[in-house]
């Protein structure tokens, strides 16, 4: 009943490849998927990197204690502010 012969080895082996070729299908699959992910990703990235606004410090008023930005010269905008300290 359990012996071994010719058909049934046959079958296991064409089992056993079968299911080898399974993942290796999957497995390559998977991999495309990821290197089409990570190119979006990619891209996407370029697309907006030339887009993005500069990142600028900002000063507060000693008076008023609002912020305004730190260039030279600049100042918080109200009437009796001295602008940068």
């Amino acid at each position: 009943m359990f012996g071994f012969s010719l058909p049934k080895l046959i079958i296991l082996a064409l089992i056993i490849v079968g299911v080898w070729k399974g993942f290796k299908y999957l497995q390559r699959r998977q991999e495309v998927q990821d290197r089409d992910r990570h190119e979006k990703v990619r891209k996407a990235r370029e697309e907006t990197q030339g887009s993005a606004d500069p990142v600028e410090d900002m000063q507060r008023c000693p008076v008023c204690g609002t912020y305004f930005s730190g260039k030279p010269g600049e100042t918080c905008g109200q009437p009796d502010c001295k602008g940068r300290a």
